[in-house]
């Protein structure tokens, strides 16, 4: 019997997962975050998902293993009853580092090669 070349297939991805490829894809970011610990940088890979809907982030919550937390802006970018009380802020929910590529590992299969392609180009500049 030939082995399968990945063996991660869609029917033993669940609904959050599926989910959260699809944020990941529409609404979410790859990017290198850089932090300064004693005077020395340190840069890795980050996935990002920023969305007005607190709601719509809790199959994120669930697979990433995260909180999504408010982001306060300066101007207005929700509406206020989005994201009380004045609208301005956004939702965030976020992994970096060896997380954030175990995640798009195992979300292999739903992502598109366009985000396959841009998070290979991230951890190229800032290997996890």
């Amino acid at each position: 019997m030939r082995k399968r070349r990945n063996p991660i297939t869609h029917k033993d991805l669940t609904i959050d997962e599926a989910r959260t490829a699809t944020l990941l894809v529409t609404e979410g970011t790859a990017l290198c975050k850089a932090v300064v610990v004693r005077g020395r940088r340190y840069v890795y890979p980050t996935l990002r998902i920023g969305m007005c809907d607190r709601e719509a982030l809790e199959p994120a919550e669930e697979v990433m293993k995260a909180r999504a937390f408010p982001n306060r802006t300066k101007r207005r970018i929700c509406r206020p009853d989005m994201f009380p009380p004045d609208g301005k802020g956004i939702w965030r929910i976020g992994k970096g580092g060896k997380e954030a590529q175990e995640l798009i590992n195992r979300l292999d299969p739903l992502l598109t090669k366009e985000f396959k392609r841009k998070w290979k180009e991230i951890t190229t500049r800032c290997p996890p």
